[in-house]
């Protein structure tokens, strides 16, 4: 089980609008429950899956304007003393608790409920995967996110291509140079290292 909570650290002067207008959107990503708004600049949800963790992370990660938390209960303390309920509410504590009182934009921490197992080196690799993720993704042009969303949506290079009325060979310089390869590794790696520690 899995929740993600995000502290707004930009410089919005609407905060809680903008606030309020990113989480409708994140909403959308495919696993993502509806955001509970704690405060002016915190958000909280439940996610259904490592995959969907993963992906509404990296759209924060992108924006730079976000501080992270993400919450770990696993599969086997998921209904330990508790309903359903409890537990979505205590996955979303543990997510909470990960982001602190001082999160910086662009810092993903992770909480892990794994008692009797040793969360730690999970919890750091985790942070660690994200903090590359973010380097690549903080040095992408407009053209570079532009190839990758194609990509992340399921096209192939000479469709993506296609789409962006530009050429295979165009095509293929600007994934490089947004780093794609670097990302989809990352992007393996984080959802193989949420899925481990759920499995704790």
């Amino acid at each position: 089980m899995f929740a993600l909570h995000a502290r707004y650290r930009g410089r919005e002067i609407q905060r809680a609008d903008y606030v309020q207008r990113f989480a409708t959107a994140l909403a959308a990503t495919d696993g993502v429950e509806a955001f509970h708004i704690l405060d002016v600049e915190d958000m909280c949800t439940n996610v259904a899956s490592a995959a969907a963790v993963t992906n509404a992370t990296m759209a924060l990660l992108s924006a730079a304007e976000w501080s992270v938390g993400i919450g770990v209960i696993p599969h086997r303390r998921e209904h330990l003393g508790s309903d359903g309920v409890e537990a979505a509410e205590r996955v979303r504590k543990l997510a909470t608790a990960a982001v602190g009182k001082l999160g910086k934009a662009g810092v993903v921490k992770a909480r892990i409920d794994a008692r009797g197992a040793d969360p730690v080196r999970y919890t750091a690799d985790i942070s660690g995967v994200f903090c590359m993720l973010g380097h690549v993704l903080s040095k992408r042009t407009l053209e570079g996110r532009e190839a990758t969303s194609l990509m992340r949506a399921g096209y192939n290079q000479n469709e993506a291509a296609q789409e962006l009325g530009i050429s295979k060979q165009a095509m293929s310089q600007r994934l490089q140079a947004a780093g794609w390869q670097a990302e989809s590794a990352g992007w393996h790696l984080a959802v193989n290292l949420l899925q481990r520690a759920e499995e704790l």
